[in-house]
């Protein structure tokens, strides 16, 4: 079977936590080369996950390693250099989200791929966790009716410090993990046409917001609520509760990160006010067996392999990440202006000097 060669820029939680585990039971691809200014990170990988080459400089593993595509794993204020280089370099790209700061940039992005013949994929993980998937068969089956309303609420404690919480991302809360929310409302419920949004610094150590409210409306009338901090002091918690007509379907995940654990999210559906029926798709006995089936990164490369092998149109391309960024400035200017915005966006107000300003405010 042919296989993707693959090379990582950035060694942190994307390869330590999300992709390295799985490279094991992956079988159209293999982890070649792996990239980092630190080169205790890079060897770290090198170790632990056997890449046959390390390098400290991105352009010196782009010249010099025998690979296909890359993915990026690095801060996003480094996404836009770094996916032009990957894509000029005739490589294709696994982009981790947010795919940028703004709509200007993703475009940059996506030409540039574009130009140079290579696939662009935004790693949108959630879409392939089984969990996710089941409640978008739910939604297709008709299981909840007419569904109507999506709340998220994604909230956890963290102090101030780290490059998230830094000025030259240009977001923070949202910007990092609103952008899987936005993801999945648009796939379960439609494009979105107007947004609403109040953004807060509430710990005034950080340059980023650390809170976010926000309310969508989809094609088709249905509304998404988000909710996010990382203020709250209770145990973290990451739900979404899908409304319909027939039926309420909960998807919870409490107490620790849902993206380091290899547990399901709870998923309960209830009905008239007083059926309540356990929907979770627990684990097989044995963990390989499990993984080797529904590992949420797992069938994410899977596919982006598949697509690189097969020269296919991903399932989260880079105009899903576009899209994702769109509504997040979106965002962003509703706070400021304090008004709905509507999508698309127009080009005059995508200014990296608005979101900066509305930042520092």
């Amino acid at each position: 079977m042919n296989k993707v060669k693959l090379g990582i820029v950035g060694c942190g939680s994307t390869t330590r936590c999300m992709y390295g585990p799985i490279f094991k039971y992956l079988e159209n691809g293999k982890f070649v080369a792996a990239s980092d200014i630190e080169e205790e990170h890079a060897r770290w990988a090198q170790n632990m996950y056997q890449a046959n080459e390390i390098y400290t400089d991105r352009d010196q593993m782009l010249d010099e390693a025998n690979i296909d595509a890359v993915i990026v794993g690095t801060p996003v204020y480094s996404h836009l250099d770094d996916v032009i280089a990957i894509a000029e370099s005739g490589k294709h790209v696994l982009c981790e989200k947010p795919m940028a700061r703004t709509v200007a940039e993703c475009d940059e992005m996506i030409q540039a791929c574009e130009h140079n013949g290579v696939i662009l994929m935004v790693a949108f993980m959630k879409r392939f966790n089984k969990c996710f998937l089941q409640a978008k068969q739910m939604i297709e089956k008709g299981d909840l009716g007419r569904v109507f309303q999506v709340r998220v609420d994604w909230s956890f404690l963290s102090h101030p410090g780290g490059w998230r919480d830094s000025l030259p991302t240009w977001g923070g809360i949202y910007q990092d993990h609103g952008s899987h929310a936005i993801d999945l409302c648009r796939w379960w419920l439609g494009e979105i046409e107007t947004v609403s949004g109040e953004i807060d610094i509430i710990m005034k150590k950080r340059e980023v917001e650390d809170r976010a409210v926000a309310m969508f409306r989809h094609h088709g009338g249905a509304v998404s609520l988000h909710h996010m901090t990382r203020i709250s002091h209770k145990p973290i918690v990451e739900l979404y509760e899908i409304m319909g007509t027939e039926g309420t379907l909960q998807i919870e995940f409490k107490s620790t990160w849902s993206f380091t654990s290899t547990e399901p999210f709870q998923m309960t559906l209830f009905r008239d006010g007083k059926t309540t029926t356990d929907v979770t798709p627990y684990n097989q006995g044995n963990l390989d067996d499990e993984l080797r089936s529904n590992a949420q990164y797992l069938m994410e490369l899977s596919h982006f392999c598949d697509c690189v092998l097969n020269q296919l149109k991903p399932h989260t391309s880079g105009w899903d990440g576009r899209t994702a960024i769109e509504v997040i400035n979106a965002v962003y200017l509703s706070s400021r202006k304090q008004k709905k915005v509507r999508i698309p966006l127009a080009k005059e107000i995508d200014l990296p000097s608005e979101f900066i300003r509305l930042q520092q405010e």
